[in-house]
This record gives C-alpha cells, structure tokens and sequence, in this order.
C-alpha cells in the first residue's frame, strides 16, 4: 500500500511539473497574442489585461506599411528552397557513407561532422568576399547557399543515426531480385527513412526561417528581405510601433508552430530513433 501511495504522489508530482512547464513555454505566445490587440498606450497602462477592443488595425498595418507580405513571400522561398535541398543532399550523402562499403566512408562522415564545429560568425567575411566576386550579392543565393552548408552537418548526423540501424538483409534481398543500386535507395530506404528525413526536414525550415544573420548582412534591397529582417523595420529613431511589431511577430511565428503541429510525432521519432545506432 505504501509503494503504491509512494507511485501516485511521483506521478502527481511529475503531471504538476509537466503542467507548469508547459504554462511557462505557452504563457509568453499568449500575452502576445493578446498585446497584438492592443494599443501602444493600452500596452503600458493594462500590461498583463485583456484588450480593451480586439481590432485587427495592428494586423492590417502590419501587411500593408510593414510590408510583412512582402518578406513572408521571401522566408518562404529561402525555408523552402534550402529544407529541399539540404533534406535531398543530406539522405544521399547519408546513404552512401552508411549503406555503401568505400573506404573512405567514415573518413567523410567525419569531414561532415567537423562542419558542425565551425560557427558561422566564422563564415561571413569569406562568404561575403565569395559572394561578391560570383555576382550574387542581394539575390536568394546569397541566403540559401550558406543555409544548405550550415544544415548539412547536423542534417547528416541525423539521418546517418537512423539508416545505420536500417537491417542490411533488406537491400541484399533487393539487389538479389534484379533492383539496381538507385531503385534500392528511392525504393526502400526513402520511404524506412522517412521520420528521420521529416526530422531534418522541420529543423531545418525552423533554424532558417528564424535567422537573422545571413539575411542581414546579404540582402541590402528591402524587398528581398526575410521576415525576422523585416521586424527591424518597426523601429524608428525615436519610437516603436511595439503593438504592430509584436502583431508582425505572431504572422511570423505561425508557420513554424503549424509546422512543428502536424509534424511533431515524426519528429521525435526521427530524433530517437537517429539517436541510437545499430
């Protein structure tokens, strides 16, 4: 009786926890949520309250002066076009450093993995420098190029995790029934590794629609710029639009929880199972 007394308060106790983390992560998306309805005086004289009208005027500044429009269209073209690219470049990279017997196989996983050291304040001025002499300063380029390297290393790791563990029997049966190298890889190791590569996937849109960085220092031309650069624009010399700032950042946010929603449980999958090696 007493151990199972003991079991129930543990678990009474960990639900208590669970729960107020889970308001702690929720709580700062709600008041934001809420202040997007306010006014920039309302704001300070009723912080933590409901708004007093909920209009949607900070919304509609917000896509017609902020232009959110504009750099939406822009995030999506760089989240989109670098997520395929680095989820495509990373399976097959993986598949032949796992699955295919060279010599030289561990030695690149390694040359990848070191890629993940490297920070990319690192990167900038020889990027630039590159950047410039090629032609593509202030164009899409300039963004997804250093996106899809930066992604790679930790892209790699994932999928290498998941396809080590992947049973070799499956493609020695396949290759013995006439299936050629390529229909081996499209045919049975894309769809057993589909939740590692989703995982990727969604990290990777994540960590590029969110940056800031590249984007500020390779786009000069307002209309190329990202989202997170287009919040910048927000800020005057002397005031903030904090209340259209803060409705910008909900637009801004949106895609990435709708993403992380329908795709949650691929992801942990993916993380699990990438994370033990067979």
């Amino acid at each position: 009786m007493k151990r199972k007394a003991s079991d129930q308060i543990w678990t009474a106790v960990k639900y208590v926890l669970m729960i107020t983390f889970a308001v702690m992560c929720l709580y700062p998306l709600f008041w934001l949520f809420l202040a997007s309805f306010k006014t920039n005086q309302e704001l300070y004289t009723n912080t933590w309250g409901l708004p007093a009208s909920w209009s949607l005027t900070n919304y509609i500044n917000a896509i017609i002066k902020g232009n959110i429009l504009r750099y939406f269209v822009n995030s999506v073209i760089i989240a989109i076009s670098a997520v395929i690219i680095t989820a495509i470049l990373a399976t097959m990279a993986s598949y032949a450093i796992t699955r295919m017997r060279w010599k030289l196989s561990k030695t690149a996983y390694n040359v990848f993995l070191l890629g993940m050291m490297i920070p990319v304040y690192a990167l900038i001025i020889p990027l630039f420098s590159i950047f410039k002499g090629m032609g593509i300063l202030n164009t899409y380029l300039a963004v997804i190029i250093p996106q899809i390297a930066v992604g790679l290393p930790m892209s790699i790791f994932i999928i290498c995790g998941f396809m080590e563990g992947i049973p070799g029997d499956l493609e020695e049966a396949a290759i013995i029934d006439g299936c050629s190298i390529y229909k081996c890889f499209i045919s049975i190791i894309l769809p057993i590794s589909k939740s590692s590569i989703v995982t990727v996937a969604v990290v990777q849109f994540i960590n590029v629609w969110n940056d800031l960085l590249l984007p500020r220092i390779f786009l000069t031309d307002s209309n190329m710029m990202t989202l997170p650069v287009g919040l910048t624009n927000f800020q005057a010399m002397y005031s903030t639009d904090y209340v259209g700032e803060i409705a910008a950042v909900i637009i801004t946010i949106i895609p990435t929880i709708l993403v992380y929603i329908a795709l949650h449980k691929q992801i942990m999958e993916g993380m699990v199972a990438g994370a033990v090696k067979g």
